[in-house]
């Protein structure tokens, strides 16, 4: 009868530290998850370069009238090939 109770205890303990585990295991895992998701970049508009047809986020984008570019210089050369 002895023996019974010990391993009856021994499972009750084994259970209670598999919870606790599992329970501290997903904390971390919502803090590590919540850490890193403020190092994702951005995600929006990409627009292509009239230009050189590369594609650049909207924000970073030189914009003339429905144009965009990726930097001042294709601008000024789209124009004047085009002008």
């Amino acid at each position: 009868m002895g023996l019974i109770r010990l391993i009856i205890f021994a499972l009750v303990i084994w259970m209670f530290w598999r919870l606790v585990k599992n329970f501290k295991a997903k904390l971390e895992s919502r803090n590590n998850s919540d850490s890193q998701s403020g190092n994702k970049l951005e995600q929006g508009n990409m627009v292509p370069c009239d230009f050189c047809s590369v594609h650049i986020p909207e924000k970073d984008a030189i914009q003339h009238e429905k144009m965009w570019f990726c930097n001042n210089s294709h601008k000024e050369k789209y124009l004047e090939d085009n002008s």
